[in-house]
């Protein structure tokens, strides 16, 4: 749509006569501007013209031998002149500008964002403390003052703003990042197995490795010594670090009731509806709004307004209860259950690193309940990095050779 001949309006002519093209010819010798215009048809034609020079375009015409007459007229001014002794709705049009030029002064949603591990309670509650709250006048609201006092209420928040835009408060976050531990270099440790396995690969990033590719380990044996052979020989001890990766069994059991029960919904449905004004909450339904027995239960709210542009005080809420019935659960549903459990710990105790190379189920029923042993055969990290212990700098002092009398 061409905005600006919205805004000015334009009419719809209709002439007829003998040679009605005369009549075009006319507005072009006159300077008017005109289009959409129809090769003449029953010796008449439409043409569209500015709403302000529709005005002696009968004279023009009857000049010319014509008629002409106006069809329709469109835009604003035509808008105007239609609504312009309509009071009341004129009145209720001024009454709603006023209550969106008003109620956009004042906070009616707020919406949290770019919060990960902070949940939204405790920033709402801060906000509120901080006078940040449905119904608020946002004019008024110090940003140095509300950040600041979020803060100091919400630990692991680092940095935040306000920002309010027609009633709608957007709040954006930004979390403290957790710093990594810093190496101490000056620390004198070693690289032990964090549990038994067949090592792989040895990668000493300091001090000397003393296990090798093909060497079986228990938790606690030595994998990479805190010990450095310098020039001439020199043993010295150092901080041991690196990576060991190695191959590790695992064998998980676990256990469960075989008379377990799950909800399945049955279809039937019963829906509530709520109207909140700020925070004035009319129910239109008598009971109360406790869940019945054998029920599950949705709510979901619209908040009347524009997105970006203004947000109205009134939210429509809607209660859906669903019907379930409790069924029991079949053995091999019980037994996914149960296999999906185990790959989680497994992989909980692998890390992200580790890889699962081989994996297999065995299932057993035994006194009402279901037993499943997961066996599994993987690869991971098993270096754990322990401090020297005093027989440690001992056995390295040992192996530094005595110095030669002169």
């Amino acid at each position: 749509m061409n905005w600006a001949r919205y805004v000015t309006g334009w009419a719809a002519l209709e002439v007829s006569g003998a040679e009605p093209e005369r009549f075009l010819e006319a507005l072009a010798e006159r300077g008017v501007v005109f289009w959409n215009a129809t090769p003449p048809k029953d010796f008449a034609l439409t043409v569209q013209v500015p709403d302000r020079a529709a005005r002696g375009m009968e004279a023009l015409a009857a000049g010319l031998g014509c008629q002409c007459a106006v069809r329709s007229r469109h835009g604003l001014p035509a808008l105007w002149r239609k609504l312009r002794r309509r009071y009341g709705l004129l009145a209720c049009l001024a009454l709603v500008l006023a209550v969106l030029y008003v109620g956009s002064a004042y906070i009616w949603e707020i919406d949290v964002t770019g919060n990960e591990t902070i949940p939204d309670g405790p920033i709402r509650q801060a906000l509120s403390q901080c006078g940040v709250d449905i119904g608020t006048y946002w004019p008024g609201i110090s940003q140095d003052m509300v950040r600041n006092g979020v803060i100091l209420r919400v630990p692991g928040i680092r940095w935040m703003t306000v920002t309010v835009r027609g009633g709608h408060a957007k709040v954006i976050v930004r979390e403290a990042r957790e710093h990594l531990p810093l190496v101490d270099r000056k620390e004198l440790t070693k690289v032990v197995a964090a549990k038994a396995g067949l090592v792989e690969r040895v990668e000493p990033l300091q001090g000397s490795a003393v296990a090798e590719p093909g060497d079986a380990v228990l938790p606690g044996e030595e994998l990479i010594g805190g010990f450095a052979t310098g020039r001439f020989s020199v043993v010295m001890p150092t901080k041991g670090m690196g990576r060991v990766t190695a191959r590790t069994w695992y064998e998980l059991t676990a256990k469960s009731p075989t008379e377990l029960a799950v909800k399945r919904r049955q279809g039937g449905k019963n829906v509530r509806w709520a109207l909140i004004l700020g925070k004035t909450r009319i129910n239109f339904y008598k009971d109360s709004s406790i869940c019945p027995a054998g029920c599950d239960k949705i709510i979901t709210s619209h908040t009347l307004g524009s997105a970006g542009l203004f947000t109205l005080p009134i939210t429509v809420e809607k209660t859906v209860y669903t019907r379930y019935e409790i069924d029991p659960v079949a053995a091999a549903e019980l037994r996914e259950e149960l296999e999906e459990r185990l790959m989680d710990t497994l992989l909980d105790r692998i890390g992200q690193d580790g890889q699962v190379l081989e994996r297999h189920f065995t299932a057993a029923a035994k006194d009402g309940a279901m037993y499943v042993t997961l066996r599994a055969e993987c690869r991971e990290q098993i270096g754990l990095e322990q401090p020297l212990t005093d027989q440690d700098l001992a056995d390295i002092q040992a192996k530094i050779p005595p110095k030669e009398e002169e």
